[in-house]
């Protein structure tokens, strides 16, 4: 008995076209039994049924161009990927460090993807065991991590020492030398071969910084390198004891050495580097090697400063650096 042909309204389909597709019968014998008895004029929109089934239930889910591994369940880190994530346009899809270890490949080659941006050491460590078609972009890094593969790029979270010494001598013309110290290679990277404007010092051990110290009789400002390995807590109470003693300030690095007594610091802004990363993972998907792209700081930094460290070494802060700073501490 032939279904009587009822219409929907709103799209004008036959239900006894729709029913047999959503109830529970097999699409290809409803087709089978009912292609001969279906008027010509409704072969083009069997055909597109057919096609949007077949995509629509047999299809994989969407891969992912761009992979984005980190520590994803910290809020800090989550506004990264985030920030990087409204940047692009092309498939992105983001995974925890936790889920990934030891199996990154493997989902990478599931999901067919091209990039991996890898936040922090630990995503950093796995992405580099990739194979190397595979582009790596780092981020939430210290410094540029040691790597023998070209098809790396990415931005560190450091500080170059001469954005310290412009902000010297923009503000704070009275202090005429800033003595650098740190590992070797970081003052590689974070000083590079414009010297002449710091008296840098090379430390392997945190003894040897803390000894090194005694050297810096004649330094007008100090400037320690950010290396974990090296500033444990009781060396940083060696150096405030050391900077107050002789009057000689330190520059921080965080916000929490100025709230600490830095005189300042200069820490990198997490959207313009979330930005500066996605436009490195732009640059990849239009074709560029990685290899072209050359790994970078930070390109803005917010200016954190302690007044009272200031006042109790006699150092005049200027109304302009005091405006320009995004917090003072008193």
């Amino acid at each position: 008995m032939r279904v009587p042909e009822t219409r929907i309204p709103a799209r004008g389909i036959p239900t006894n076209i729709i029913r047999p597709l959503t109830g529970n019968h097999r699409l290809k014998d409803y087709l089978s039994n009912k292609w001969n008895t279906m008027p010509s004029s409704r072969y083009t929109l069997m055909g597109v049924l057919l096609l949007f089934s077949l995509l629509l239930f047999s299809s994989p889910a969407l891969a992912a161009e761009v992979l984005i591994v980190g520590d994803i369940q910290y809020k800090p880190v989550a506004d990264v990927v985030s920030e990087i994530k409204s940047g692009l346009r092309w498939q992105v899809k983001e995974y925890a460090i936790a889920d990934v270890k030891g199996k990154l490949d493997g989902i990478v080659e599931r999901e067919n993807a091209r990039i991996v941006v890898a936040l922090g050491m630990d995503a950093v460590g796995e992405a580099l065991r990739l194979p190397p078609s595979i582009a790596v972009v780092y981020g939430l890094v210290i410094a540029p991590p040691k790597s023998a593969r070209s098809n790396v790029t990415g931005v560190y979270m450091s500080t170059p020492a001469s954005e310290y010494v412009s902000t010297v001598r923009k503000y704070l013309p009275s202090i005429k030398k800033v003595s650098v110290v740190g590992s070797q290679n970081l003052l590689n990277v974070l000083l590079g071969s414009d010297r002449a404007q710091v008296a840098a010092y090379h430390v392997g051990s945190s003894s040897d910084l803390v000894n090194t110290l005694g050297r810096l009789g004649e330094a007008d400002a100090l400037l320690l390198l950010p290396d974990v390995n090296l500033l444990t807590s009781s060396v940083m109470e060696n150096v405030y004891l050391f900077s107050f003693r002789k009057n000689i300030p330190l520059l921080g690095i965080s916000e929490g050495n100025v709230k600490q007594g830095s005189l300042f610091a200069l820490v990198f802004d997490p959207k313009s580097v979330s930005r500066q990363i996605g436009e490195k993972v732009q640059n990849l998907l239009k074709g560029a090697a990685a290899a072209d792209i050359p790994p970078s700081p930070p390109r803005k930094f917010n200016l954190f400063v302690n007044t009272n460290t200031a006042r109790k070494m006699g150092i005049d802060i200027p109304d302009e650096m005091l405006k320009k700073a995004r917090r003072t501490y008193q």
